[in-house]
């Protein structure tokens, strides 16, 4: 028998609302600098995913002569400008964080890079909480490879069996489960979630009431 012990996060979609600062930061960089015109539609496909997959399927797609790394390069200095301006995370979120944080570790797990994450988390001020941030940037293999969810928990000195996951994204659902974690989806893509909350306040409220609770 054993104690849920820590929570681990996920950030864009589960702590920060940045999903539409990502579409957009996309879209108008494909528009401005290479004259490719998507939308909204096709963004939705990438949620959960790494900046990394996108570029090179882009890449590919379109045979574009450029670098992974400088596509991504284009379109995170539009993000970050755009998260400084106007990023902001879901309603009670922050509240929710200041309770779990008093009481459980607490560490941030998410598919984004370290470039993404090192702007998004003091901009909504989430380092107020943990400074436990594992990114895409410090494994090798990418949600829905438990490797992310695994880092995180050995950072905070538990065992991924004893932490709570929440996530909005199936590649992070599937992460979070391989990892052995106690999951809350956030909507119906994370099908393969322990329950689903479709409010992200009350998911961490939820988390709350389940951490320090015996489990077999």
């Amino acid at each position: 028998m054993s104690q849920y012990l820590a929570l681990l996060c996920d950030l864009d979609g589960t702590l920060a609302d940045t999903e539409p600062q990502h579409c957009a930061a996309w879209l108008e960089m494909l528009q401005q600098d290479y004259q490719l015109s998507y939308d909204v539609h096709w963004f939705e496909q990438w949620i959960g995913t790494s900046d990394r997959v996108v570029a090179d399927w882009l890449i590919q797609k379109h045979e574009l002569s450029v670098s992974i790394d400088t596509l991504i390069g284009q379109k995170q200095q539009r993000f970050h400008a755009m998260v400084r301006k106007a990023g902001k995370s879901f309603p009670g979120v922050l509240e929710e964080l200041a309770k779990l944080s008093e009481q459980f570790p607490l560490a941030i797990a998410t598919n984004s890079g370290r470039g993404d994450t090192d702007v998004v988390v003091p901009a909504l001020g989430l380092d107020r909480f943990t400074d436990v941030v594992v990114t895409a940037t410090d494994v090798p293999n990418l949600k829905p490879a438990p490797d992310i969810y695994l880092l995180a928990a050995e950072r905070l000195g538990v065992h991924a069996g004893g932490c709570v996951a929440i996530e909005d994204s199936a590649p992070g659902g599937l992460s979070a489960k391989a990892a052995g974690c106690y999951l809350i989806g956030l909507n119906d893509k994370v099908e393969m979630a322990d329950e689903i909350i479709r409010d992200n306040a009350a998911a961490l409220a939820r988390a709350r009431q389940i951490l320090g609770t015996v489990y077999m």
